[in-house]
């Protein structure tokens, strides 16, 4: 009885390590060094999130788990096996509030030119319906989608941003960008790309990023209880 529930217990902690590469999405954005929020506001849910106008930002194009890093088992058998090759053409989706001007500036590009959800979705591809409704703004922002270049999956290096965690590499790759945001109270991203047979794949909503000008409203409440600590003390100087 004490062996098969060993058993158990080991099969339940290999499936809590493995199952998340397997269901990563297989595109995500990830700003680097933010923090991850299940609740940061009631309009922007469920993304990496920064209060700092200029991040590095990565779009990741994941394929599959790198089966070698799974150690032995039924797993094991499949450690040398690449998924077959696959590249997605990529852009990087941006939505800004409306009423608002400013500019993003990606790797140096500026750009200012924001318009509706339907007329900023490049030709010939079709984003799943969950990108617009995932932002802070939702249809009533304003959008970019800027080309960012092509991933595909012929190494391991697409890194699984998840919920918070950061997994093990698998098969794919990421983009880098250096993005400055200027002039507006946030800026909302994520990122579609159109692979060799015409399918447009879509980031997950739980697997956004965001820019906000202002910090997360319980980080307010925690400087409001700084300042209300200090006040004696500035009464007592002035004195």
């Amino acid at each position: 009885m004490k062996r098969f529930l060993l058993v158990c217990l080991t099969i339940a902690v290999a499936a809590s390590v493995v199952a998340p590469a397997l269901a990563a999405p297989r595109l995500q954005t990830y700003i680097v060094d933010s923090k991850y929020h299940y609740n940061y506001n009631r309009f922007d849910r469920f993304s990496w999130v920064t209060n700092s106008k200029q991040f590095d930002l990565k779009v990741v194009g994941y394929w599959g788990a790198d089966q070698s890093q799974m150690g032995s088992g039924s797993l094991g058998r499949d450690m040398l096996r690449s998924p077959a090759y696959d590249y997605m053409d990529c852009h990087l989706a941006m939505s800004v509030p409306t009423g608002q001007s400013g500019a993003i500036y990606v790797n140096g590009v500026e750009i200012t030119a924001f318009n509706s959800y339907w007329n900023a979705v490049p030709a010939g591809a079709s984003p799943s319906w969950t990108l617009p409704i995932s932002s802070p703004g939702n249809y009533f922002s304003r959008y970019n989608f800027h080309e960012i270049g092509r991933i595909d999956n012929s190494r391991v290096n697409a890194w699984h941003y998840g919920h918070g965690r950061i997994y093990n590499p698998g098969w794919g790759d990421e983009i880098l960008l250096n993005v400055v945001v200027r002039g507006f109270d946030w800026a909302h991203f994520g990122a579609i790309g159109v692979d060799s047979r015409g399918r447009t794949f879509t980031n997950s909503p739980s697997h956004d990023s965001s820019y906000h000008a202002t910090p997360e409203p319980s980080t307010l409440s925690l400087l409001g209880l700084g300042l209300l600590g200090i006040a004696p003390l500035l009464r007592k100087k002035k004195r």
